[in-house]
């Protein structure tokens, strides 16, 4: 879409003027096209999303469920609308996310553990997709199979990936969980609160951890860190249980990677502009 189409619909939902707007694009990826708009004593997001979404596991309508959730618990932005079949969403904006350095403090460690906490104690909602993580490893190596892909990784690599998946399965409780968790996609406005949902959805609490241990590359000291803060991460069990899900997560996310090749979008992750880095 474009600036004009933007800014009319932002125009609409302000009650102002479109040629008093200041629209510009923030982000232009695979999955997303987005603007930032500023009106006077205001600023919004529009999105318009794209046809990569089948492929890569994005549900739209699940998305729009779990957005209204996390918005009404402040752990999402304000929505002013979001419209999956016109694959329009609009929020406000919360202002820049948080560099790589910032999410090593151990202070925001704690921090975005006690929002993680926050989210996976949330009530379970209707209309949202549930996340089982053996059949996206097999969905995504379906979908390279049909494309003539080769998957990443070895057999054994692929024959670990089910068996921690079918692991993790067996001793987590469902919550509802983000699932793309890295400094990009976290806005401190005084608290925090997470954006960029489209990989959201009723999966595992330890997946969720192991996103922001596996994008912000932590190590084992911070790793603890993460674990104690968060709301029963002190058993005894659950380090062992968060490096299973790390090992896990980043095959997943070489599995997307290989699927977002094949649509000719080679942008790798973390190259500095507020990109959804999608997992299921």
């Amino acid at each position: 879409m474009n600036a004009e189409t933007t800014a009319r619909i932002a125009a609409s939902l302000l009650g102002v003027g479109a040629a008093s707007l200041q629209v510009t694009r923030i982000k232009h990826g695979l999955t997303n096209e987005s603007w930032q708009v500023r009106a006077s004593g205001d600023t919004l997001v529009v999105r318009w999303s794209n046809t990569a979404e089948e492929s890569l596991q994005i549900d739209r309508a699940s998305e729009a469920a779990i957005l209204q959730v996390a918005a009404a618990a402040g752990i999402g932005p304000p929505v002013l609308l979001c419209d999956p079949h016109r694959h329009l969403l609009v929020t406000r904006y919360l202002g820049e996310p948080w560099t790589f350095d910032e999410a090593e403090h151990t202070g925001n460690i704690v921090r975005l553990a006690g929002i993680l906490g926050r989210l996976h104690a949330l009530a379970l909602p209707a209309g949202v997709r549930r996340i089982e993580l053996a059949a996206t490893i097999e969905d995504y190596l379906g979908t390279l199979a049909a494309h003539g892909a080769g998957a990443p990784g070895t057999l054994a690599h692929r024959d670990r990936a089910r068996q921690i998946a079918e692991s993790l399965q067996a001793v987590s409780t469902p919550c509802l969980c983000h699932n793309d968790v890295h400094h990009l996609n976290i806005v401190d406005a005084g608290e925090l609160r997470l954006i960029d949902w489209e990989y959201a959805g009723i999966g595992d609490p330890m997946f969720d951890l192991a996103s922001v241990c596996v994008y912000q590359r932590y190590c084992e000291r911070r790793r603890h860190q993460l674990l104690s803060a968060y709301p029963g991460g002190s058993e005894a069990a659950a380090y062992q249980r968060l490096e299973m899900a790390c090992w896990l997560f980043e095959y997943v996310r070489e599995l997307w990677l290989a699927v977002r090749e094949l649509t000719g979008d080679t942008t790798a992750p973390g190259d500095g502009r507020p990109s959804s880095i999608g997992r299921p």
